[in-house]
């Protein structure tokens, strides 16, 4: 049973926490984000028994909401409801937050309300929001991130127990390959932020396990920083120069290359560059959320 959820605007225009048994606040009484129906695109040959499926379509999901303004002696069921019509407008989008995941939703209509007296009075009013889930999966609420940098101390016991150099306990080092595991269920997109501390020419990403590699054909100097994301419909590549400027670098992707996703499960990611000695003068950590079918 699903007892609170955080609704945010998407334009700033605030939040509501609706939670069961909340007499003085929103009283969530049901929630339900329907179930993620899938399309397949079949094919067949002829004498063929049956058919074979070609791809599969996710479908967007519908969300209904049901819950009440409970006259809890504040006597301000009546401001709580305003604010309610004001908040949701089905021309703006939400996110809604449960248990550490999140979706977007766009409101079909207006907050609804019974017209019956048993339902709506003076003492408790019973609503009605629904929606619908353009993209149907779930995300974590906050991206993980994933450094290639692996850094700690350098650690000598002061005393060498007799041998002819002192106990290392720990080293300092940087790596070029991080193991990067994705516990959703579908493959996901990821944003990499490259910060050039010198000279790096044609800087790439490569994950082993699908062999998608990411090169930019450009020459980066110290001070520069990279990001890149890899989301379908909003790719994008912008490099942040020494002085302060934005510029888009789109046109310096090399085209022969693919943009890297993270299948579930477990992904090897490296570096690499031009010349691989240039490879200490870059630092990169990969951010990504995982995709969640069903979080309930």
């Amino acid at each position: 049973m699903i007892k609170e959820i955080l609704i945010t605007s998407l334009t700033g225009r605030g939040s509501v926490v609706m939670k069961d048994r909340a007499y003085k606040g929103y009283w969530l009484d049901t929630t339900n984000w329907g179930q993620v129906q899938g399309t397949h695109q079949t094919y067949s040959f002829p004498d063929q028994v049956g058919e074979s499926i070609a791809s599969t379509t996710i479908e967007k999901r519908p969300l209904s909401i049901i819950g009440w303004v409970v006259e809890g002696g504040t006597k301000d069921m009546r401001q709580r409801c305003d604010f309610l019509n004001s908040f949701f407008s089905p021309v703006e989008d939400y996110t809604l937050e449960y248990e550490g995941k999140k979706i977007v939703f766009r409101p079909d209509a207006s907050i609804q309300y019974p017209p019956d007296p048993l339902h709506n009075n003076e003492l408790v009013r019973k609503f009605m929001l629904t929606g619908t889930i353009a993209y149907p999966l779930f995300t974590d609420k906050t991206d993980t991130a994933a450094a290639f940098d692996s850094t700690g101390k350098l650690c000598r016991f002061p005393n060498s127990f007799g041998r002819a150099a002192p106990v290392v306990f720990g080293t300092r080092s940087t790596t070029y390959s991080v193991e990067v595991n994705n516990p959703g269920g579908f493959t996901t997109w990821i944003t990499a932020k490259f910060t050039f501390s010198g000279a790096v020419e044609d800087p790439e990403i490569k994950n082993f396990p699908t062999g998608e590699v990411l090169r930019v054909k450009r020459p980066f100097t110290r001070g520069e920083v990279l990001e890149i994301s890899t989301k379908d419909g909003s790719k994008y590549m912008r490099l942040t120069t020494a002085e302060g400027h934005v510029e888009n670098i789109l046109k310096n992707w090399d085209f022969r290359t693919d943009w890297v996703h993270l299948a579930p499960g477990r992904n090897m990611l490296a570096l690499g560059c031009k010349d691989l000695e240039q490879r200490a003068n870059m630092s990169v950590t990969v951010f990504f959320t995982p995709l969640y079918l069903e979080v309930e």
